[in-house]
């Protein structure tokens, strides 16, 4: 295994002012007591500086401290079921979300290895009984602890954040809270209706967003387009987690008609809307569906829209891999979970037309016949 020390010899690097927090790091050379020492430092912090918010997501209670307000807005508007007004019993999790600038603390180091060995870094966290992830670029550390269910995450300065953040926000403290729980965030989208939907899983660029973004322009349900929830028991079971849609503009103009495309604002990063649910004309977001089905979307420009069912393996190869790798650790389980789904469930191949209306109705038909 390489070595994961980060420090270099440099200890106070990571220093803050205060006594307890210098003898805490004076011998914090390794990924591990890096994690522990800034887990430590969150004890120290005076809370009365901070900006508190907590979520209600689902099976989920978050306690969150944020030094950036903007930050905490963002995710307080993002994240579904958005902020409680009051707080009410102990949380589930406590999260300290930091940049360096507003705490007062030294900048986080940079990684000191040429390459992130992350199956090296993962194993040396999972010795400690920690989880973590590290950006290179912005330079975000994540840490948490699964004993203590508390996390922090450090970036430089405020807004310091990847830039796909504002459509998942918090996405790896919530892949680890809800990993105890033996539920797995699932990089799919989702249509329903009734209570009964799909999961639509792919790599990038398969038509996804663009078909979840077209069922819910003509009356389907959804409990997300790009990440969700899936728990397993008697039932597969989809629950939302963020508000936050994603689409290019030529989907947009499919699904919803080049003036209402025109309101979404600029594109971001991917050349692709964020649409916020408020946004939009109706309320796709349902509370959970029962997933009754496995389905492969592929953009055919097909006069007509039609399911034929495929082998689990071929929906596997379609789902797992986007779902473990965009995670920061797990992907055994993640890979395992997406094979309970795919052999439990019957698994089909969605050839897509190009006409958002029939699209949704051919799904809305389908799904009727699953019952």
């Amino acid at each position: 295994m390489m070595s994961t020390r980060i420090l270099a010899g440099r200890p106070d690097a990571i220093r803050t002012d205060r006594e307890t927090v210098r003898e805490a790091q004076s011998t914090t050379g390794d990924l591990a007591g890096f994690g522990r020492a800034l887990l430590a430092q969150a004890d120290t912090l005076d809370l009365s500086r901070m900006h508190a918010r907590r979520f209600n997501l689902p099976n989920l209670t978050i306690e969150a401290w944020f030094s950036d307000p903007a930050y905490a807005e963002l995710c307080a508007g993002n994240l579904a079921n958005g902020c409680s007004p009051e707080a009410q019993g102990q949380p589930d999790l406590t999260l300290y979300l930091l940049d360096s600038a507003s705490a007062g603390w030294p900048p986080p180091p940079r990684w000191m290895h040429e390459v992130y060995d992350r199956q090296a870094a993962n194993a040396e966290l999972g010795q400690a009984g920690l989880r973590g992830a590290y950006l290179h670029d912005p330079r975000v550390w994540q840490f948490y602890s699964e004993s203590a269910r508390t996390g922090i995450q450090l970036v430089r300065r405020p807004g310091a954040m990847p830039a796909w953040e504002s459509g998942g926000p918090l996405r790896a403290f919530l892949h680890w809270a809800y990993a105890a729980q033996q539920c797995r965030l699932c990089h799919a989208a989702t249509l329903g209706v009734d209570g009964q939907g799909i999961l639509l899983v792919g790599a990038g660029g398969s038509g996804k967003s663009g078909t979840c973004l077209a069922g819910i322009a003509n009356g389907l349900d959804t409990v997300g387009d790009d990440y969700c929830l899936v728990g397993q028991d008697e039932a597969m079971t989809a629950y939302p987690l963020f508000r936050m849609l994603k689409q290019d503009p030529a989907g947009v103009t499919r699904a919803l008609g080049e003036q209402v495309g025109s309101g979404f604002g600029t594109p971001n990063w991917q050349g692709k809307y964020e649409i916020h649910a408020s946004m939009l004309a109706r309320q796709p977001f349902v509370p959970q569906l029962e997933i009754r089905a496995i389905v492969v979307p592929r953009v055919a420009h097909a006069g007509s829209s039609a399911f034929r069912p495929i082998q689990p393996g071929l929906a596997m190869r379609s789902f797992a891999p986007s779902s473990a790798f965009q995670l920061p650790d797990g992907e055994h389980e993640v890979i395992a979970f997406a094979g309970v789904l795919c052999r439990r469930l019957p698994c089909f191949e969605l050839e897509l037309s190009v006409d958002a209306r029939e699209i949704a109705g051919e799904i809305h038909a389908f799904l009727e016949r699953l019952d």
